[in-house]
């Protein structure tokens, strides 16, 4: 092998290679920073629904006895 072949080799296959590791990087890159941001909005969406749940069986509580949870606590209603 001469010096022409391998510097044709390197043409037609080292430059090809090294721009798929480049994209790929790239892409992994991108696709790591979009996964992060779904995985911040999925927690504070559980959050939000964790709230809501609870405010919901709080006021499912206060409409089942008639007294509101404040006023039950505050007295000693049974």
């Amino acid at each position: 092998m001469d010096v022409e072949e391998l510097i044709s080799l390197f043409a037609n296959v080292g430059f090809p290679v090294a721009i798929c590791f480049v994209l790929l990087r790239y892409m992994l890159q991108t696709m790591g920073d979009k996964l992060d941001k779904l995985d911040n909005s999925l927690n504070r969406l559980a959050k939000v629904i964790r709230d809501l749940d609870s405010k919901s069986k709080v006021k499912y509580e206060e409409g089942k006895s008639g007294v509101s949870l404040k006023e039950r606590n505050n007295t000693n209603f049974p």
